[in-house]
């Protein structure tokens, strides 16, 4: 055998194993993987790490104590990767703690690896095999849920639309076709004044899976650590015997945030091949190469490829499941579109992460169909999910409902979201179906916030409510009972150059509403400013007689009490809180357009 042939072989044995050891050390129960997903992986990591082993071979096996360098190369690129992208990620190259801890990982890695090359030399390449196998035995032990539990109480699934509105809904009137959410409002009961918490992905969801509201929770804006959450209340379900699972499509819900705590199974793996966004490689190539550094959101397809697999393999046990559709956020990427059309008018201000092929795009209508085709996926989602509960589906407490609404032009805001608290950014559809036990076709005009989804579910399961929660549960209106009018508060960040951020309230009763806005008596010249001294602006609007909000009720005689109330609440919380990002998570958002900097 030549002298290079052999350092190649070295190379590419040891990259393999590395690559095996990697998905054995990654695995573990919360990825919920099947044992073909799970061996997929593993075999993509062989195969990346041979391929990497292969180049690094390249460079050292020509050289003097080649086997030596070659093993110290592939440590030092392992190290320095996550050095780089893990401990280091928010500081740029040219700060010495960048540059100067890569050049001492490669030095002394190398340094000592060409020392050890005698004894390095000596391994053979079937041990490599052993320790590769090892890898795969590892991440299958690693990988394997718990045993089966016996059904004791029913399932319960959660569904999320994000940015689906309540008017463009069939079960509320509106004239399209989505015979599935139909069906859920036939065969159900549906709420038709839901009003979300706040016009933002993760603060919404927060306050319906807590019953706590954002201006107490703190958590007011996307890329928030989470912190310890024990108001969750999947911990209670699981506390009670319940399997635990979320599948989620967007990244505000990603487990980085804290979003897992509490779940024995946390899907947040928007990549093609499960795990694979996970390894050290990939990483390294998504902050080099892929925009924004990594997969921001997954369609409703890769979710269902994760979620029903989970559903059918426990639909005889109990489950909590969490499902989250991301797909009728912007851009409407729909496949019942049918071609961008033609400009013959000056462009839409769209949103500025929208893609460029949408840039010309003159015509609304075409593309409120867009957002509603979205819908139409959603609907045929929700569908394959009812088919996959099989012979347990009306076992099931099932609840579809959204985290906020959509502005499709209306206040001259154009197919976006979070920057303003009227009503088509906070209506939400809500429908819960439960055969005999909640009545088919019941339909609530109560006034419900999203903080009361969480007491509902507890007390339609039997659960004691453990936490202080700002929530109501509506079991009560469920049973046919009168309705209990509550206010809701909603908030959103209102400008987001500033650090903190201001953040606008508003008071919903069930015929008005209240926004308090804080504007900054200064403006920044670019980037992030101190937020300093901000002008306090409320304004009231009669929903009884102007419930598209288009005018402003000043003499309104309510208006002193519902200011005095919003004050008062406010004192109370923590509102204003501004998350600290890392530069990772800045980007995601910037192009989802959560952050304008």
């Amino acid at each position: 055998m030549s002298s290079f042939v052999r350092p190649l072989r070295y190379a590419v044995f040891l990259g393999a194993m590395a690559g095996s050891l990697e998905v054995g050390l990654r695995a573990r129960p919360q990825q919920g993987l099947e044992t073909t997903e799970l061996l997929r992986w593993w075999l993509c990591s062989v195969l990346l790490g041979a391929l990497f082993g292969l180049l690094v071979g390249l460079g050292f096996g020509k050289l003097r104590r080649a086997e030596g360098l070659i093993f110290g190369g592939l440590l030092a690129m392992q190290a320095g990767i996550n050095y780089r992208f893990e401990w280091v990620l928010n500081n740029f190259l040219r700060d010495p703690k960048v540059w100067g801890g890569l050049l001492a990982i490669g030095v002394v890695v190398l340094g000592i690896s060409y020392i050890l090359h005698p004894l390095l030399r000596r391994i053979p390449l079937f041990f490599m095999g052993i320790l590769g196998l090892f890898g795969l035995g590892l991440a299958l032990g690693r990988a394997r849920e718990g045993s089966a539990r016996p059904a004791a109480h029913f399932p319960v699934l959660i569904v999320s639309l994000d940015t689906v509105r309540v008017d463009h809904l069939a079960a509320y009137g509106y004239g399209a076709s989505q015979p599935n959410l139909q069906r859920l409002a036939t065969e159900g009961a549906r709420f038709t004044q839901a009003i979300a918490a706040a016009p933002i992905t993760e603060p919404s969801h927060l306050a319906m899976f807590t019953g706590i509201a954002p201006f107490r929770s703190g958590v007011v804006s996307n890329g928030t650590e989470l912190g310890d959450r024990p108001a969750l209340i999947w911990r209670d379900f699981a506390a009670a015997g319940w399997r635990t699972a979320g599948f989620v499509a967007g990244f505000p819900l990603h487990g980085k945030y804290g979003w897992d705590q509490g779940m024995q199974v946390w899907d947040d793996d928007f990549g093609a091949i499960a795990g694979l966004q996970s390894l050290s490689l990939v990483k390294a190539w998504n902050q080099v190469a892929v925009k924004e550094h990594a997969l921001r959101e997954r369609s409703y397809d890769r979710v269902l490829a994760r979620a029903i697999p989970y559903l059918k393999r426990h639909r005889d046990e109990d489950f909590f499941a969490f499902v989250h559709f991301y797909d009728a956020h912007g851009p409407y990427v729909s496949p019942y579109n049918g071609p961008l059309p033609e400009a013959d008018a000056p462009a839409l201000p769209l949103p500025a992460y929208w893609p460029p092929e949408y840039r010309h795009v003159s015509d609304e209508k075409w593309l409120i169909q867009a957002y509603d085709n979205e819908i139409r996926s959603l609907d045929d989602a929700i569908g394959q999910l009812l088919e996959a509960l099989g012979p347990r589906l009306d076992d099931t407490l099932l609840v579809v409902t959204a985290d906020h609404g959509e502005s499709l032009t209306e206040h001259g805001y154009y197919f976006d979201h979070g920057d303003n608290l009227y009503d088509p950014s906070l209506r939400v559809p809500l429908l819960i179906r439960w055969p005999g036990k909640i009545a088919a076709g019941l339909s609530i005009d109560c006034q419900v916030g999203g903080v009361d989804l969480a007491p509902t579910l507890l007390e339609l399961a039997g659960l004691s409510n453990s936490q202080q929660r700002d929530g109501l549960s509506r079991v009560p209106e469920l049973r046919g009972e009168p309705c209990r009018e509550r206010p809701v508060v909603s908030s959103t960040v209102s400008g987001r150059s500033w650090d903190p951020p201001p953040v606008d309230h508003a008071l919903r009763g069930q015929g008005s509403k209240l926004i308090r806005s804080e504007q900054p008596l200064h403006k920044p010249e670019r980037g992030l400013a101190p937020l300093g001294e901000v002008a306090v602006g409320y304004h009231f609007f009669d929903l009884a007689v102007d419930p598209g909000e288009k005018a402003e009720s000043t003499q309104d005689p309510r208006t002193p009490a519902a200011r005095e109330l919003l004050d008062s609440l406010l004192q109370q919380g923590q509102a204003g809180i501004h998350p600290d990002m890392d530069a990772e998570t800045k980007a995601a958002l910037k192009a989802l357009g959560y952050l304008n900097e």
